[in-house]
Order: C-alpha cells, then sequence, then structure tokens
C-alpha cells in the first residue's frame, strides 16, 4: 500500500524546523529527491536571498502540503 502522505517532486511542502537559511515553517516546493532521502526544494515564503533559495533538506523535515 502506498504511504497516503509520502513527499514527491513537485508537492509542495512546509519546513518543519530550520534547515540551512530557511526557518521552521517556511514553504517551498520540492524540485527533486535524491537517493539519500534528501530534497532539493525552493523556498518560496518567507523570501529568502536568490543564494538561499533552493535548500537540500532531509525528507523528515518536511511537511506535504495538500
Amino acid at each position: 500500500m502506498p504511504h497516503v502522505n509520502a513527499i514527491s517532486t513537485f508537492d509542495r511542502v512546509e519546513f518543519l524546523e530550520p534547515v540551512d537559511d530557511a526557518p521552521a515553517g517556511a514553504r517551498g516546493g520540492v524540485l527533486e529527491l535524491t537517493a539519500d532521502d534528501t530534497a532539493m526544494v525552493e523556498v518560496i515564503a518567507p523570501e529568502l536571498d536568490a543564494a538561499a533559495r533552493v535548500v537540500f533538506a532531509p525528507l523528515t523535515s518536511l511537511r506535504r502540503l495538500a
């Protein structure tokens, strides 16, 4: 049975804890998933500097938004 809350590419997510420059509660979209259970996320809110907008976050630090 598939995991209902599994995170996939292009999902919208929310950070459950701070990761790099993204604070807890930040939201963004998953651009890519890596083999080591990490997601490349483009942070949309709050607005970050261009260099800080892309964050590699462990899947355990993210929550999929409906």
